[in-house]
C-alpha cells in the first residue's frame, strides 16, 4: 500500500475503472495550479510594477528568491502528502493559494495601511507573496494530482500521464489568453479574486468529491477490471519497483543524476520562456514570430507526449533519458544558431520533443524504480528540484548574457552540460529493462 491512512469508497458506481476519473479530475487539478504557474503569474507582472512602484529588477529578484524558498518547502509538502492523504493536502493547498491570491490582490492597500510604501517594504512584501504562491501553486497543487494518477495507475501509467499532459499542455499555452481578457475588463486585482473564488468554489468541491489517495486505500486494486494490456517483444516487466525511502533514493548516485537532468531542463526552459522576446531579437526576429514559434511548440509537445507515453513501455528509462538529453543538447545548440533558419527549425522541433519527454520522464520514473508507498515524498523533491532550476534559470540566462553580450553562451553552456550528462548516463544499470515475452490481451 502507499499508506496506511483508508478513504471511503469513489462516490458514486461506475460501469468502468475509477482510475479514469481520477485521471480526469487529476487534470484539472493541476490546471487548478495556473495561478501559481510562470504563464499565470507573468500576465500581471507590468500591473504589479505600476501599482506597487517597484522595479522590474527587484521584482524578477522577490520571484526567484520566493520561487528558490519554495523549492526548499516542497519536500516536506511530499512528506504530508503520503501522511495525510491527497484529499486533505490538496484542499489545504488549495485553500491557501487562495488566500496569497487574495492578498496579492490587496497589496498596494496593504502598504498603505502598514504605513509603509518603502522599497525594502514592499520588495519584502512581494517575495513573501510570491512564495506563497509558488509553494501551493507550483508546488503542492500540482504534485498531488499527479502522484494521485501515479498510484492509481500501473502498466498503463504512461498512457495516463501522457493523456494528463497533452490536457496540461494546451491548458497552460490556453490559460494567459483569458487571464489577459479579465484584466482588460474587470483589472488585475479583480481578477485574482475571481481565481481564488474559482478555487474555493469549484475546484475544492471536486476535490473533496472525487479525489482518493490510491485504490488500495478505498477497498480497490490497481487497474482492477482492466484486461492486461497488450504488449510487445520490447515490452517491459517491471511498472512498480520495490518502495524505497526518499534517504534510500537520495543516497543513490542515479538518483541525483536524474534530478541534475530534469533541473537542468526547468532552467533551460524557463528561461527561454522568459526571455524569448529578448533571445529572438539577438536573432533578428521580431517579438510577434518569436512568440507564435509556442504554438508549433506545442504540437511537437503533444505528439511527443503521445509517442513517449507508448515507447515508456518497451524502452528502459534509461534510454528515455539519453533521448530527452540530445533534445536537450539540440535545444542548446540551436540558440548557437538561432540567426539562420535551421537553427529556428532544430529549436521547435528539440524543445518540443524534450517538453513532451519531460512532462513523462518526470512522473513515471520515480513509482518505476522507488515504488508507490513514499511517492508523495519523492516526487516532491523532483518538484523541489525542477522548481529551484526554474527560478535560477532566468537570472543565469541574463547574467551571462550581461557578460558576454550574447544569449548564444548559455546555449554552449547548455549543450556541453548535456554531453556531460549523456556520458554519465550511459554506464549507468536501472534495472528496469527485464523483459517478458510477447503477450496478447483477451
Amino acid at each position: 500500500m502507499a499508506h496506511q491512512s483508508t478513504e471511503p469508497a469513489p462516490p458514486f458506481r461506475f460501469p468502468f475503472y475509477y482510475g479514469w476519473i481520477i485521471l480526469v479530475v487529476g487534470s484539472l487539478g493541476v490546471l487548478a495550479s495556473i495561478p501559481g504557474q510562470t504563464m499565470g503569474i507573468s500576465v500581471l507582472t507590468d500591473h504589479l510594477i505600476g501599482a506597487l512602484g517597484i522595479s522590474r529588477v527587484r521584482l524578477s529578484t522577490a520571484y526567484m528568491i520566493g520561487t528558490l524558498a519554495s523549492s526548499l518547502a516542497i519536500p516536506f509538502a511530499g512528506r504530508f502528502l503520503d501522511r495525510r492523504g491527497v484529499r486533505v493536502t490538496t484542499i489545504s493547498a488549495m485553500l491557501l493559494l487562495a488566500l496569497f491570491l487574495s492578498l496579492l490582490s490587496v497589496a498596494p492597500q496593504v502598504l498603505t495601511l502598514i504605513g509603509s510604501g518603502g522599497h525594502t517594504a514592499t520588495f519584502l512584501l512581494i517575495t513573501l507573496l510570491f512564495l506563497g504562491i509558488r509553494f501551493f501553486g507550483q508546488g503542492v497543487v500540482t504534485v498531488a494530482p499527479r502522484t494521485m494518477v501515479s498510484r492509481w495507475f500501473g502498466p498503463r501509467r504512461a498512457f495516463a500521464v501522457g493523456l494528463m499532459g497533452i490536457v496540461t499542455v494546451f491548458g497552460f499555452s490556453w490559460a494567459p489568453q483569458p487571464l489577459q481578457l479579465s484584466i482588460e475588463r474587470f483589472g488585475w486585482q479583480q481578477t485574482l479574486r475571481m481565481q481564488s473564488l474559482v478555487l474555493i468554489l469549484l475546484c475544492i468541491p471536486i476535490v473533496a468529491i472525487f479525489y482518493r489517495s490510491d485504490p488500495e486505500s478505498c477497498g480497490l486494486g490497481v487497474e482492477e477490471g482492466l484486461p492486461p494490456p497488450a504488449k510487445g517483444a520490447l515490452s517491459l516487466r517491471i511498472d512498480t519497483g520495490p518502495d524505497k525511502t526518499v534517504r534510500e533514493a537520495r543516497s543513490e548516485y542515479r538518483f541525483r543524476l536524474m534530478m541534475a537532468i530534469l533541473g537542468s531542463w526547468a532552467l533551460f526552459s524557463t528561461a527561454y520562456a522568459f526571455h524569448v522576446i529578448s533571445i529572438n531579437a539577438e536573432a533578428g526576429t521580431g517579438a510577434t514570430a518569436a512568440l507564435r514559434m509556442f504554438f508549433p511548440m506545442s504540437l511537437i509537445s503533444v505528439a511527443a507526449q503521445l509517442i513517449g507515453s507508448y515507447l515508456a513501455d518497451r524502452l528502459s528509462l534509461k534510454t528515455l533519458f539519453i533521448i530527452f538529453l540530445v533534445m536537450l543538447s539540440g535545444s542548446g545548440g540551436a540558440l548557437i544558431i538561432l540567426h539562420t533558419r535551421a537553427g529556428h527549425v532544430l529549436l521547435m522541433l528539440c524543445y518540443g520533443i524534450a517538453s513532451g519527454l519531460f512532462n513523462i520522464i518526470s512522473v513515471i520514473t520515480w513509482p518505476k524504480l522507488y515504488g508507490r508507498r513514499n511517492l508523495g515524498e519523492i516526487s516532491a523533491l523532483s518538484t523541489a528540484v525542477i522548481v529551484a532550476g526554474s527560478a535560477i534559470g532566468p537570472w543565469l540566462f541574463s547574467y551571462v548574457q550581461a557578460l558576454s553580450g550574447s544569449y548564444r553562451s548559455m546555449g554552449g553552456v547548455t549543450l556541453v552540460v548535456s554531453v556531460i550528462l549523456i556520458m554519465a548516463m550511459i554506464p549507468l544499470r536501472f534495472g528496469d529493462d527485464l523483459r517478458t515475452a510477447p503477450t496478447v490481451a483477451p
